[in-house]
């Protein structure tokens, strides 16, 4: 996929892994719309895009809110159609997780991890069916987590089950119908090092630390991207481990 002149949706992108994965776009000549609860954060990403010689525009959005789904689209449409989606907001329940957590509580994180991409990358293909001819293909990248892979007892059970549906979500469509609308593909990584996780390694003691995969370098996890927006096959999911 020629990226540059491309326009990308990337939500959860006002900090963390959602700001690096748009600037990286924005290195290579995409315009991005970030899509964040956090305005002022979006904008601030924004800006960081626009060094890059390239647009930005930020726009405030609760994923797990359908009415602000259905305005991030439109306003995608509005800006003339996005190219990729990047489907990389997501977390756990706050506070208790299940069983412990109340229902609204385990909803809203499946509704964040999972019905989020379902739904922004059924109103993307849509956006394209609008739009594009039939040899122009888009890409969706589905950013997972390694809480969906495995057998053994995880702390957010809604968490994992969200993240490996999200998986299975990107295998399934590669079937050859959607596979020739968009490139739908998906990033597994462990625990990233953003500066967050170091602090929490920091504070960990040896012992702990020696049960656990190190930290992911934050810029693995963003090349993988960025290299499945360019490359990706469809249903293709890259693990880093």
């Amino acid at each position: 996929m020629e990226l540059r002149y491309s326009l990308a949706v990337v939500t959860g992108a006002g900090a963390g892994l959602g700001r690096e994965i748009a600037v990286a776009l924005a290195r290579r000549g995409v315009s991005v719309l970030v899509a964040d609860r956090d305005l002022a954060a979006a904008r601030a990403t924004v800006d960081l895009v626009a060094a890059h010689r390239v647009r930005g525009w930020a726009l405030e959005c609760d994923v797990a809110v359908e009415a602000d789904l259905r305005a991030l689209a439109g306003r995608a449409c509005d800006l003339g159609g996005a190219d990729v989606l990047v489907n990389n907001a997501g977390g756990w329940s706050e506070g208790e997780q299940y069983p412990a957590a109340p229902y609204d509580s385990w909803k809203r994180t499946l509704d964040l991890n999972l019905r989020a991409p379902m739904l922004l990358t059924q109103l993307f293909l849509e956006g394209l069916d609008q739009r594009r001819g039939p040899h122009r293909v888009g890409a969706v990248v589905n950013v997972a987590s390694s809480a969906a892979l495995g057998t053994d007892g995880y702390g957010s059970p809604e968490y994992a089950a969200a993240k490996a549906g999200l998986v299975r979500f990107t295998t399934a469509l590669a079937d050859p119908v959607t596979a020739e609308r968009a490139r739908v593909t998906a990033v597994v990584p462990g625990w990233i090092g953003l500066p967050r996780a170091q602090e929490q390694w920091a504070a960990l003691d040896e012992d702990e630390r020696a049960g656990l995969d190190p930290l992911v370098p934050t810029g693995d996890v963003v090349r993988a991207v960025v290299d499945l927006v360019a490359h990706g096959r469809p249903g293709q999911v890259v693990e880093l481990l």
